[in-house]
Formats: structure tokens, C-alpha cells, sequence
């Protein structure tokens, strides 16, 4: 799920269709994309994807999206499923068709309004939710190119570009065997320091000045030395460090589009280079980061990551549940802001 961004208008199913890849970060494939509104305290639509079933009976995974559609507290929701029939394919017999009823029955029992009710494949479009042949014909309308570019031309203006696909997106934090051996062979040279106090404002420093930087906007990001790599890999272990930098991340944050982005590509480039087993820290920080900047495909696949390395990493299963429930993540924020740097320190608490 997204943050909240400022979308274009919404108009007809060409918009909608469009709209999807910005917001995701990637063009979807075989997902469900499900544009959430009336969620308390928003003005734009929560955005959720999940992966279509596979043909057969959908009732029980119909009635976990419904359930997690409710679990963000809207009140109607508007959906595109992405398949990948031929163009001649009639409404009635799209993959999508038989979860898309089980899904709407499903949000009726909770209390859910369905409002728009497609599904694509990038060519046509089909409406699961009207049958009149002069607005929506059982063989499918083509998307309309020029309110798709128009909208798209919206989106890249507002800083949204959407990769090819989700395989590219997880393409930025895939790891670099070679690199992450360079980096294995540093962690095991060094012994780690002793964590005291004067160690740990030390990390604190090289962190924050790494992913924060003060002045003028950042220049781009090269790949950091294996050295540095497992200095900040091994600084994040310590989660008075790691709560710190993530407290001045999402607290002070950055007035500069240009410059959360090196932040999260410097993210990025510690993933690629770390040693399996070291990546749940990172990943973790980049999750909450990239869902603070409304990037939520990114977020999750980190989420993914770092729970995959580490099951038991508390974080990213608060990350996971907070993303999972459609929490805003400005009020998450407005939490942490309302919580003194201090008490990130505080070994009493831990």
C-alpha cells in the first residue's frame, strides 16, 4: 500500500488503468490493484495490489482480500485486474472473472461499496459491474491512448515513473554476489567494537551524514566501498543506533525530492552488497523510508526481504502490519515525532 499521494483525476477507466503503474512503481501483472477511499483521516485513495489467484476456487482468498480491503477503514473501492488474455477475450470468461464476483460478495458482507470493476491487459479494458452493451461491450473496449499519456505525462510530472515491470523493482536491492563477498571478507577481518556510548554516537554520525545530509542537495550516488558497506551493516545491528537514524530519517526528513531519493538508492546499494543474513536491518530501514515517500511497491518488497532474513526482526513485522492495514504513514510519523530522540537511546526500554 501508498502513501497519500496527490492524484490525477480519476474519470473513466482509461484514468484508473493508468493510474496504476505510477502508483505501484511497476506495470502489474496478474495482480489485483484495488483503489481504497474513505479511509479515515485521507483525501486520496489507498492503493493495494495482490496476486491473482490461479483458476479454481477463490472463495477463501476472495474473503482474505475483502478482509483486508475492510482492514483499512474505507468505505468503497474502485478495481483494475491486470491479466494477461488476448484481446478477443469476452468479459465472462477472463481469468479474473470468477474471483472478481467472489471478491465483490465478499466485500458485501463487510460493509464495502464496489464502485468501478475492470479488468486490463494494457490493450482493452472489460467492466465486470456493467452490462450494457453500448457502454461496456462483453468483448471489451480499447483503452483510450490519449487520456493514458495524458495522465501518464501527470504522473512522471509529479515524480512518479513506474518501471517495466515488478521483476525490475526488486532488480534494486537483487544482491551482488561478488560485492557481498568482498563485504563477508571485511566483517570477518574486523571484530566489532564494543558498544558503548562513544561507539554508538559514532555510528550515529557516519549514518546519519551517509542518508542525511545537511546542505546543498546531494550529489549522485556511487557505490559504496566494501568497507563502508559493512560498517554501516554492522552499525545497524544495534537498534539504539538503527532507532536513532531512523527516528532522524522520518522526523527531519529531507525538503528535497532529489535527495530522499539518493537516500533511498544509498539503501539500495547496501542491500546489493550485503552478506545474506544482514540484510533485515537495511531492508527494514528502507521499507518505512520508502513508505514514508508514498513508494509502497518498494516498501513491501522490502518488508519481504528482510522477514525473509530474518523471520523474528521485530521492525519489519511492525513495518508489515503497519503497511498492511492501510495505516497512514504521516500519522506514524507524527508519532515518532512526538517521541524524543532520547528515548531511542534509552536502554531501559529495550
Amino acid at each position: 500500500m501508498t502513501a497519500d499521494p496527490l492524484l490525477p483525476p480519476i474519470t473513466c477507466p482509461s484514468s484508473l488503468v493508468a493510474s496504476c503503474a505510477p502508483l505501484l512503481g511497476f506495470v502489474p501483472e496478474k495482480s489485483l490493484v484495488a483503489f481504497i477511499s474513505g479511509v479515515p483521516g485521507r483525501v486520496s485513495p489507498v492503493i493495494m495490489r495482490v496476486d491473482l489467484p490461479p483458476a479454481g476456487p477463490c472463495a477463501e482468498v476472495a474473503a482474505q482480500t475483502a478482509l483486508s480491503i475492510d482492514g483499512t477503514g474505507g468505505i468503497a473501492v474502485d478495481w483494475v485486474a491486470w491479466v494477461a488474455d488476448a484481446d478477443s477475450t469476452p468479459r465472462d470468461d477472463l481469468s479474473s472473472a470468477d474471483f472478481l464476483l467472489e471478491l465483490r460478495s465478499a466485500l458485501d458482507l463487510v460493509g464495502i461499496e464496489v464502485g468501478g470493476n475492470l479488468s486490463t491487459n494494457g490493450r482493452m479494458w472489460w467492466s465486470h459491474s456493467c452490462t450494457e452493451p453500448a457502454c461496456c461491450p462483453v468483448q471489451g473496449t480499447p483503452l483510450d491512448a490519449t487520456i493514458m499519456n495524458a495522465v501518464r505525462a501527470e504522473y512522471v510530472y509529479a515524480g512518479y515513473a513506474p518501471l517495466a515491470s515488478r521483476d525490475q523493482l526488486v532488480d534494486r536491492i537483487t544482491r551482488d554476489d561478488q560485492r557481498a563477498a568482498e563485504v563477508e571478507q571485511v566483517l570477518r577481518r574486523r571484530r566489532p567494537a564494543q558498544p558503548t556510548q562513544r561507539w554508538r554516537d559514532s555510528q550515529i554520525t557516519f549514518l546519519t551524514g551517509l542518508l542525511l545530509p545537511r546542505g546543498a542537495c546531494r550529489a549522485p550516488v556511487v557505490a559504496l566501498t566494501p568497507s563502508r558497506t559493512a560498517r554501516v551493516l554492522r552499525a545497524l545491528v544495534d537498534i539504539r543506533v538503527r532507532d536513532v537514524v531512523l527516528h532522524r530519517l522520518v522526523v527531519r526528513g529531507h525538503h528535497c525530492a532529489r535527495c530522499w531519493e539518493g537516500t533511498i538508492e544509498t539503501l539500495c546499494d547496501v542491500l546489493r552488497a550485503a552478506p545474506p543474513g544482514t540484510g533485515a536491518p537495511p531492508a527494514t530501514i528502507l521499507a518505512l523510508v520508502s513508505w514514508m515517500r508514498g513508494e509502497g511497491a518498494l516498501a513491501t518488497v522490502c518488508v519481504h526481504l528482510a522477514l525473509a532474513q530474518d523471520p523474528e526482526y521485530r521492525l519489519a513485522s511492525l513495518a508489515a502490519q503497519l503497511m498492511g492495514r492501510g495505516s497512514d504513514p504521516r500519522t506514524w510519523r507524527e508519532s515518532l515525532a512526538g517521541l524524543p530522540e532520547s528515548e531511542c537511546r534509552n536502554p531501559g526500554r529495550r
